[in-house]
């Protein structure tokens, strides 16, 4: 999201659709279902500690973010784009759109 004034700085609260979503994958993975939650209660424990320590808890939450990249279509597209700039494949639209995103080839 862009920096504006005008814009509060804080999300809006996850509610359980937003949940039910994010956690459809999970269905009929008993065993990763678990894992995650453990891994929920752990950042649920940091931001309890008294102090809470924010460099613990958004490493923790930045490390999981990029865990979860691989999994999501811009790391697939972002492989694409690598294959055809290997295989000289690149449109003219592609090649300026990528230019214009400060990627050099």
């Amino acid at each position: 999201m862009q920096n504006n004034p005008n814009t509060p700085h804080e999300n809006p609260p996850l509610d359980a659709e937003d949940w039910q979503n994010a956690f459809e994958p999970y269905k009929g993975h008993p065993s990763a279902a678990l894992q995650l939650s453990f891994c929920l209660n752990a950042l649920r424990d940091y931001v309890l500690d008294d102090p809470v320590d924010e460099e613990v808890i958004t490493g923790a939450i930045e490390r999981a973010l990029d865990a979860l990249y691989p999994h999501s279509d811009f790391h697939m597209l972002c492989r694409k784009f690598f294959n055809k700039v290997v295989e000289g494949d690149m449109t003219l639209e592609e090649e300026q759109m990528l230019k214009k995103l400060g990627i050099k080839f």
